[in-house]
């Protein structure tokens, strides 16, 4: 029987940071969403940085960006969803 060390939550957010710092591919999302999840860590600002449907990281060729009405909409150019985050919250207004 193969021994799986279990992590802690500090141990879960470095490695995070880790994968995050790169340029993460699908699988890379997946695994670090899991890993969040079993802890029930928030991904808080790195959850703007992949489409939330197919895991697909963004950058300036797959995304399409608008602002409107204090929201900011991100589209993924690959499946065609919508991520809506408010900028309210970000800048501290409610």
């Amino acid at each position: 029987m193969k021994y799986i060390k279990k992590l802690t939550k500090k141990e879960i957010e470095d490695k995070l940071k880790k994968i995050f710092s790169l340029n993460p591919n699908k699988i890379q999302i997946k695994k670090a969403k899991n890993l969040a999840m079993s802890k029930n860590i928030k991904l808080k600002d790195y959850k703007k940085l992949f489409c939330k449907k197919c895991f697909n990281c963004f950058n300036s060729d797959n995304q399409e960006t608008r602002i409107k009405n204090s929201l900011k909409i991100i589209k993924c150019k690959n499946c065609g969803y919508i991520n809506k985050y408010n900028l309210a919250n970000a800048l501290g207004r409610i």
